[in-house]
């Protein structure tokens, strides 16, 4: 998220002109549900150009369906994996 257009503008333009903020959110979930809505357009562009139209189809209505649930309701299904992965991983690290 660093590196996107709108955080240069918004790093160089906005955030002189604001107060420092009181808490700072960890950019980590987010920008693996970046990852994953990545990988899901990836996956949509192969299917639709390699002629698998179906895998296309359904692998981009889940990432518009997600992206949906993010616009409207503030729900990052992304984030909420990513937590999830976290601590399956932290459970089963620890026995």
């Amino acid at each position: 998220m660093r590196y996107a257009p709108y955080a240069l503008v918004f790093r160089r333009l906005v955030r002189p002109r604001l107060a420092p903020p009181d808490v700072m959110e960890d950019a980590t979930p987010p920008r693996f549900a970046q990852l994953v809505g990545m990988v899901f357009g990836v996956v949509g562009v192969i299917g639709l150009l390699s002629g698998a139209s179906a895998l296309g189809l359904v692998v981009t209505g889940l990432a518009f369906a997600a992206a949906f649930l993010n616009a409207a309701f503030e729900v990052c299904l992304g984030c909420h994996m990513y937590v999830f992965f976290r601590s399956v991983t932290v459970k089963g690290a620890r026995g």
